[in-house]
């Protein structure tokens, strides 16, 4: 009896750590695609308020038929940076928010754009940006583990 106890608590402990390393550290950095700095404390557009921090219009898709998504709720810091934990396995898609367009879906479309988690662990990926459009300063350099992303605040007149 003791012997299967032991082999249990075992069998725990070992799924418990084989979960662990499918979970994986991102760092999305959100790069004011105007102004090339990061982006931080901008305006809301719904309320005209000042957003101490952007949120990150995030979703993750889940492996398996069928997909799933979930909403990621996640802020940039001061420095532009948010750090969320996921599934090396699933992909991470972005959108806009309220805060901001992501100069990839500029005119606030439905088009998510991709990335796989795994890529982003393993070499770090870029978002490429198609010009033209109001973003000019959409080029940089990403470590393993980042994902950069370039927005800009809405203008007026735009719509979500």
């Amino acid at each position: 009896m003791k012997q299967l106890l032991s082999c249990l608590i075992l069998f725990i402990a070992s799924s418990a750590i084989i979960a662990q390393t499918d979970t994986v550290l991102v760092h999305i950095k959100l790069i004011d695609g105007r102004t090339g700095l990061p982006m931080t404390n901008q305006i809301d557009s719904r309320t005209g308020l000042p957003m101490a921090n952007p949120m990150i219009g995030l979703e993750e898709e889940t492996q398996g038929y069928p997909h799933k998504y979930r909403d990621i709720s996640s802020r940039a810091n001061a420095s532009g940076v948010a750090t969320i934990m996921i599934n090396r396995n699933s992909v991470i898609l972005t959108h806009n928010t309220h805060g901001y367009v992501d100069c990839g879906d500029e005119h606030g479309g439905l088009i998510h754009n991709d990335y796989k988690v795994r890529d982003i662990v393993s070499a770090g990926i870029v978002e490429p940006i198609v010009q033209s459009n109001l973003c000019t300063k959409t080029s940089g350099s990403a470590k393993p583990g980042e994902l950069i992303l370039f927005v800009r605040p809405w203008m007026p007149g735009e719509d979500m």
